[in-house]
């Protein structure tokens, strides 16, 4: 009997999170329509990533990289993707993403292996819009990719004797990386780390920006990647690009954008773009000060 090969390989399983809501919500059709295209999306990531689709399992996508960098971008974008797609917003659709690398047997059209089963417990262990893997895993990564992860849980996997040490691979485009206060300052330190770094806060929500994240969106539409709901917030209002190593930030609103940098005047931008530098307030339609509910605060670092 001929042995079947085997190589290494990262295996990652998406999952779409709670999907017999959608069922309930949208009835049969629709929400098979609904979970289709969202799969359909996901594989296409899988193939742009020089990843390969193994199969599709009900409502979840398995597939395998050649390295788990390959995997940790695309579970990147696939949030990213699902978050920003109006479609999937509107139905509320978010995913659950686990990844693990190790020695898997190949068939010509499936993989098997204690592997593929410990790349199941991860997508298992994730939450709505986590990424998960394992230490083992997250050694392999390169650094910038490991600076980004942060440790959630130690638990027994079935098959391994040791504790398996957890971690969440933070993920974040202006696409949808607001990142809840849960997050400690060491890990936003080691995102400050990287050169040319924006951080946007607002009410309890911080917005990254920098090379891999370079542009950010502001308005009260809902497409928006900041979204503020005032009156005087125009839908597309105002947006911060990273050109050439310079932020600039660019109203395109109806009554202007107001930037008031530390220890400056306020300035009035109607139509026009102005760089930022170190750190201050921007008020969207309306001057804003240290208190209001309303001020949108930005540093570089």
């Amino acid at each position: 009997m001929d042995t079947l090969p085997t190589s290494q390989l990262t295996i990652l399983f998406a999952d779409i999170a709670g999907s017999t809501r959608l069922y309930d919500t949208f009835g049969d059709f629709k929400a098979r329509e609904l979970i289709s295209s969202c799969l359909s999306q996901l594989k296409e990531l899988v193939l742009e990533n020089e990843g390969t689709v193994i199969k599709t399992i009900g409502d979840e996508v398995m597939c395998t990289f050649l390295t788990p960098n390959h995997a940790a971008e695309t579970a990147r974008q696939m949030n990213e993707e699902i978050s920003f797609d109006p479609a999937m917003v509107q139905a509320n659709i978010h995913l659950r993403i686990g990844f693990h690398h190790g020695e898997v047997i190949c068939e010509p059209t499936d993989v098997f292996g204690e592997a593929v089963n410990v790349a199941a417990r991860m997508v298992a262990l994730a939450k709505s819009d986590q990424i998960i893997t394992n230490r083992e895993t997250l050694s392999l990564m390169k650094l910038p990719l490991r600076r980004r992860a942060r440790i959630v849980d130690r638990t027994r996997v079935r098959g391994k004797d040791d504790i398996m040490e957890i971690h969440e691979l933070i993920w974040g485009k202006p696409e949808q990386m607001t990142m809840s206060t849960s997050f400690t300052e060491e890990i936003i330190a080691a995102l400050a780390s990287e050169k040319d770094f924006l951080q946007i806060r607002y009410l309890k929500q911080r917005i990254l920006v920098d090379h891999e994240r370079p542009i950010l969106t502001m308005g009260r539409g809902i497409a928006n990647h900041l979204v503020i709901n005032d009156p005087l917030v125009s839908r597309m209002h105002a947006r911060i690009e990273l050109q050439r190593n310079r932020f600039m930030l660019i109203d395109q609103s109806t009554n202007g954008t107001f930037l008031r940098e530390l220890g400056q005047d306020p300035i009035l931008l109607r139509r026009d773009a102005f760089q930022l530098e170190g750190e201050g307030l921007i008020g969207l339609g309306q001057k804003v000060g240290q208190d209001s509910p309303l001020a949108v605060r930005y540093r570089i670092l």
